[in-house]
């Protein structure tokens, strides 16, 4: 299976890209800067951005004998600095914008499942945030990541394509771990729960491959 991915050059999008490879898929990423990412078996490269559609067609129709059959996006705002208070440098519709181009792609090539990586305390999950993160993410500059991932939530849910949104705990770096379901609001999650990046890598790609958990939001920790 040919899988689109989106996000391809962060810290866990680029192992999404190898767990899919590893597992016999091929994979398409579209990129801003073709040059940060190692050439490998299986993996077309596309330049451009989520946010133009030309962009995003023409990563459907990079390989016309091998379309994708699902999209994962692994799509982040970025900030100056890592630092929560720092300022933001993406637009504030950024990810929803960018999915609403990739939505719409999908429909027009026939394709069905999207997988998006979120975060605990997107949507009706906030309430089971740790205190402190939500106390942060009210007054700093992660409320305009937040809202951007709520109106990508909502529209996503409403989209008519088979999706999953999901919610991970804070990520780490770290090998795969055993992966611990919270249903979709995070219900009974610990206040320190992390999830290391190749975890929620390798549950992305399982999403991408199955059905089980088509049009849900599962909030996930190990």
């Amino acid at each position: 299976m040919r899988i689109l991915i989106l996000g391809g050059t962060g810290r866990t999008g680029s192992v999404i890209i190898d767990e899919a490879l590893t597992r016999g898929h091929t994979v398409t990423a579209l990129v801003r800067d073709p040059g940060v990412v190692p050439s490998k078996d299986g993996l077309t490269i596309v330049k451009g951005t989520p946010l133009e559609k030309t962009d995003v067609n023409r990563a459907f129709e990079a390989t016309p004998d091998d379309k994708p059959a699902s999209v994962i996006v692994a799509l982040s705002s970025k900030r100056e600095t890592n630092s929560p208070f720092s300022k933001a440098v993406s637009p504030p519709r950024m990810m929803a914008d960018a999915n609403a181009l990739v939505v719409k792609a999908m429909k027009e090539y026939g394709v069905r499942k999207l997988v998006v990586m979120q975060a605990l305390g997107v949507g009706d999950s906030f309430k089971n945030l740790p205190f402190p993160m939500r106390m942060i993410v009210r007054n700093s500059q992660m409320a305009r990541s937040y809202e951007d991932h709520d109106l990508l939530d909502k529209e996503v849910r409403s989209c008519g394509l088979d999706y999953v949104l999901a919610r991970p705990s804070r990520l780490v770096e770290g090998d795969v771990m055993p992966i611990k379901f919270f249903g979709d609001k995070g219900n009974g999650i610990g206040s320190m729960s992390t999830i290391t990046r190749k975890t929620i890598a390798a549950f992305l790609v399982d999403a991408a491959e199955k059905s089980d958990w088509n049009g849900t939001t599962p909030v996930v920790a190990n």
